[in-house]
This record gives C-alpha cells, structure tokens and sequence, in this order.
C-alpha cells in the first residue's frame, strides 16, 4: 500500500471517529432534556420534602402533582405556560409542588439560578422569582455569569438586596438545590421537566400529557 494511501485511510478514519463523537454528544445533550426514565415504584420520601415549595396548597388536595425542574431547561420553559394554566384551572384541588434539578453538565447557569430562587423563598418569594426566572429565560440563559441578572431580578421584585445576597452567598442555600438534584438521581430521573403526578413519573409525550395525567388521578 502506498503512503498516500494510508494517509487517505488514516483521514477517514479519523473523520468517522470524529463524527461518532460528535453524534454521541448531540444525542447525549437532546435526550438530557426529554422524559426521565425511571421505572418501578418511586420512593416517596425522595419524591417530596420539607424543603419543597409548594405553590398551590388546597386544604383538600385531591392530588399531588411534584415537578423537578431545571430553570436554564428549554424543555421546562416550554412547558411553563401549560403548568401556570394548570395551577389556575386546578389549583383548588391539586397541590403543586416544585423542586430543583439543575442540568450541571449541560446548563452552566442552571444552579445559579436555582440559588436565586432559593434566596427568595426566604423571603417568601419563591413563586415571583420561579415566574420570573422562566419569563426572562431567553434574556439570562446565555450569559457567561448570571448572578448580576438575578440579583436585578430580586430587586425588581422589591426584595431585601442584603438579605438576598446574604441568602445566595451562604452554602446551605446551595445545598438544599443540591439536595434536591440528589434526590432526583437517586429516583431514576434523568431529565427536565420531570413530572410526578400521585406518585407516578408521566412520560412527556407532549404539552398535554400533563393534563391528561392529572385528570385521570382526580378521576379515580
């Protein structure tokens, strides 16, 4: 074999090694946003904890609907209009609980973001950062650092800045985002939005597979 040849062979195989890596990557990021693939029965105390925020509280709940999320998630940006009818439609008779579950690998400002969050709840704002954070989503997700961004957030939602800052700063507010993540691995999840309804994973076909999944448990 001439060496022109081999040169040749050795190109293209180092093209197709790199096209199979490339492949690999692209597959890896658009499944890390599709429905998770847990299996089985969910532990329910990895489901829900003290630390979960609760945006709709009916003193008789009929259902439970639990949502692991990502801020920085498009598939969980997407999904958000759908959830906000949801909680207006049905919020007298459907507890909705959210928790956090950052995307490290793949969304750089997704902790940051879930911090921010965390800040406000203590001082009971949890609900008006969440909304805003997925309202401005396009505007912050890009950023190299959004930690500016966010507090500009909480002072336009009239928070105490020194306690916010105080509150981002300290590591257990970090650690309870980290806590919840935890939890979220540990019950099979493997992408945002992950949504439990009852205790029961739905597999995120479309929109309406929300809604068509919460019906069916106030049905029974």
């Amino acid at each position: 074999m001439s060496k022109a040849a081999k040169i040749n062979i050795a190109i293209v195989a180092g093209l197709v090694l790199l096209l199979g890596a490339v492949i690999a990557v692209i597959v890896a990021v658009s499944g890390a946003n599709q429905q998770p693939a847990a299996s089985g029965d969910l532990d329910p105390a990895l489901i829900e904890n003290a630390d979960s925020h609760v945006l709709t509280d009916p003193a008789d709940a009929q259902v439970t609907v639990v949502e692991f999320l990502d801020f920085q998630c498009p598939g969980c940006g997407d999904l958000e209009p759908t959830m906000q009818e949801l909680r207006a439609d049905l919020g007298d008779e459907v507890r909705f609980v959210v928790r956090n579950f950052p995307l490290i690998d793949i969304h750089p400002n997704a902790v940051d973001a879930a911090i921010a969050a965390e800040a406000a709840a203590d001082q009971d704002a949890y609900a008006e950062m969440h909304d805003a954070l997925f309202a401005n989503q396009d505007e912050w997700t890009g950023l190299d650092d959004a930690t500016d961004y966010f507090r500009d957030l909480a002072d336009e939602l009239g928070l105490d800045l020194d306690a916010y800052d105080a509150a981002v700063a300290d590591p257990a507010t970090e650690e309870r985002v980290m806590a919840d993540r935890s939890d979220a691995l540990e019950l099979g999840l493997q992408g945002t939005p992950s949504i439990i309804v009852d205790g029961q994973l739905v597999r995120l076909q479309q929109l309406s597979d929300v809604r068509t999944a919460i019906e069916a448990a106030l049905a029974e």
